[in-house]
């Protein structure tokens, strides 16, 4: 097992941590987690790219870490603001549609593929969103609403994006298959 991996599973045995310390109130030691969790994700990623260390369990491993603290936080959160239920609950549909069809396309493909813009900027928002719900009560409820819509809306565009994606990628790989299939093909009748 690769130390990137490994740091991939220390961060998911983290979201349990941050759950209790914020649900005993211990707000500072629970964005300590928050802050050690997020220090994790760019550590492995940097190990994984600079030490040729990338592997398809890595690639499959950091997005599972990174999903389970963002629903940690926004179960948490939930005693801040009720919106934040609809905002789970698009977070829960996007990522039990994107497993399956990432299953599917590893399937086809053979390949896990990684993360996109989008979907770096929609979980950097969703940090800054649910940070200052957790930790900050002098925000008002609205500027949370307001945040949590937000949020709301790019999990929506980053599922649209990663399908549309995905589909593209499918695409790519039959079209690759025909072409290798016509070539065998054209180079039997020779």
């Amino acid at each position: 097992m690769s130390i990137p991996n490994l740091i991939s599973i220390g961060r998911i045995f983290l979201v349990p941590l941050f759950v209790v310390m914020y649900g005993r109130g211990n707000v500072m030691g629970a964005m300590g987690v928050l802050l050690l969790s997020a220090a994790s994700d760019v550590l492995d990623g940097a190990i994984a790219r600079r030490c040729n260390m990338e592997t398809e369990l890595g690639r499959a491993l950091d997005p599972i870490a990174d999903k389970l603290i963002q629903a940690a936080m926004m179960l948490c959160a939930l005693s801040r603001s009720p919106s934040v239920w609809l905002l789970l609950g698009l977070h829960l549909l996007r990522e039990l549609s994107l497993g399956a069809m990432s299953l599917y396309v590893l399937r086809v493909t053979g390949h896990v593929y990684g993360a996109k813009w989008y979907g770096k900027l929609c979980t950097l928002c969703i940090y800054t969103v649910m940070i200052c719900a957790l930790a900050l009560p002098q925000v008002p409820n609205h500027m949370i609403d307001a945040g949590v819509l937000l949020c709301g809306i790019l999990v929506a565009f980053c599922l649209c994006a990663y399908m549309i994606n995905f589909q593209r990628i499918l695409l790519r790989h039959n079209q690759s298959k025909e072409e290798a299939w016509s070539s065998r093909v054209s180079g039997k009748g020779l």
